[in-house]
């Protein structure tokens, strides 16, 4: 019996438990799926499974539906989620692009909408409420549930508000008193990193073989770096009166003394190892000549891969910077998976082996277990915003 995954048969007839939630999780990453691949995959017995997923059924929040088994006669039950009336909003705040989209508890992405995201916090929020409202005018005659939100820095412990967002200078703003329909629909506000990893997990379930995917670190790379931490299957978000600033492990300095971060700092991580921080290291610190434009990250990586040497000097570095900040958070938490999410996975070929240099010369590198591995490029953002709506509706059944 895997210990932490701690869905037992007491847990029938109650209402779904932090811990029971894993079940609809994997419900809903694998669907359809039978009681029997439950029951493997999270090494319970089937009894169990049945005993928790038959007032659901009975409830219409699953389905069940009864298909011939692939390649033989018998004909098994596969369970599915039901409602295809109720649906989601996700908003994904971006410093350069944001997205709202809607989703269903099939998972499908029903709708989703882009746009450039304006530098004042009241501009953006109120052309987010515009395509918020344009959704939901799309979807007339289905039920809105949540609306997820995912902010590119610390949220409040309530999960209302942003508290700071250092590369949109952003202060003290309320997301959901914002973008609110109506006191019937709840807004959720997360750190992007903490909806990617939640994003992130959901693939994870949905194509792994067997048990669910307990413990990683999911590091996020585009304008900065963010980190999400997924531990015995659940988000962490910290504790207490900073609940919610776990995480933010981009802010943390590698180099003393070194360059200026928006946050007031200097030497943080993402001044090295972020996809932004690509320019400033292919240009080596000077400005743009006269008619020259900054390169962008995905232009680095084409020039790369015809095989420019600054560009591949550029992401190796940034592989190097990546690995020392990687080595740092895996000793500090003590989880070994690591995930690496956002624009950085374009170019992934010439950033994982000075990644991996660079953790192997840390104390990590001389003990076994540890993995870095390529995760989403861009799917999370959105995507990630989507499951804080979804991971929501599931806590609360």
């Amino acid at each position: 019996m895997n210990n932490s995954l701690l869905y037992r048969p007491q847990l029938a007839g109650q209402s779904v438990s932090r811990k029971g939630n894993q079940l609809l999780r994997l419900i809903r990453a694998a669907q359809p799926i039978t009681r029997s691949e439950i029951a493997r995959r999270l090494s319970i017995d089937k009894s169990t499974v049945t005993e928790n997923v038959s007032p659901l059924v009975k409830s219409g929040v699953l389905r069940q539906d009864t298909v011939a088994a692939r390649g033989e006669h018998r004909r098994s039950r596969m369970l599915s989620f039901a409602d295809d009336k109720t649906y989601f909003i996700g908003v994904n705040l971006g410093v350069r692009t944001s997205q709202v989209g809607a989703t269903t508890l099939r998972g499908e992405v029903t709708d989703e909408i882009d746009f450039a995201t304006p530098s004042r916090a009241e501009d953006a929020l109120r052309q987010t409420k515009q395509r918020i409202d344009e959704l939901v005018r799309r979807n007339e005659g289905r039920r809105l549930s949540i609306i997820g939100v995912s902010v590119p820095g610390m949220a409040d412990a309530q999960r209302q508000k942003l508290i700071f967002a250092p590369n949109l200078n952003w202060r003290d703003v309320d997301i959901a008193g914002a973008v609110t329909i109506d006191n019937a629909v709840r807004v959720v506000v997360e750190n992007d990193s903490t909806a990617a990893a939640m994003y992130e997990a959901r693939l994870k379930i949905r194509d792994s073989d067997d048990g669910l995917m307990t413990n990683f670190i999911l590091v996020r790379s585009g304008t900065g770096i963010g980190v999400g931490l997924v531990i015995g299957s659940e988000v962490y978000r910290g504790s207490g009166s900073i609940r919610g600033i776990a995480g933010e492990f981009g802010h943390m300095t590698i180099v003393a003394g070194g360059k200026g971060c928006v946050c007031g700092n200097r030497g943080c991580w993402e001044q090295y190892a972020s996809a932004a921080s690509a320019a400033s290291l292919y240009l080596g610190d000077r400005p743009p000549a006269r008619g020259e434009s900054k390169p962008r990250f995905v232009e680095i990586v084409s020039k790369a891969k015809v095989g420019d040497v600054r560009s591949r000097w550029t992401l190796e570095k940034i592989g190097d910077y990546l690995g020392i900040g990687i080595a740092n958070v895996i000793m500090g938490i003590g989880i070994s998976r690591v995930i690496i999410s956002g624009r950085l996975v374009y170019g992934w070929e010439f950033i994982e082996e000075p990644l991996n240099a660079a953790i192997k010369r840390s104390i990590i590198g001389k003990i076994d277990g540890w993995s870095v591995e390529a995760g989403e490029p861009v799917g999370s953002a959105i995507g990630g915003a989507l499951e804080v709506a979804v991971e929501e509706y599931l806590r609360t059944l």
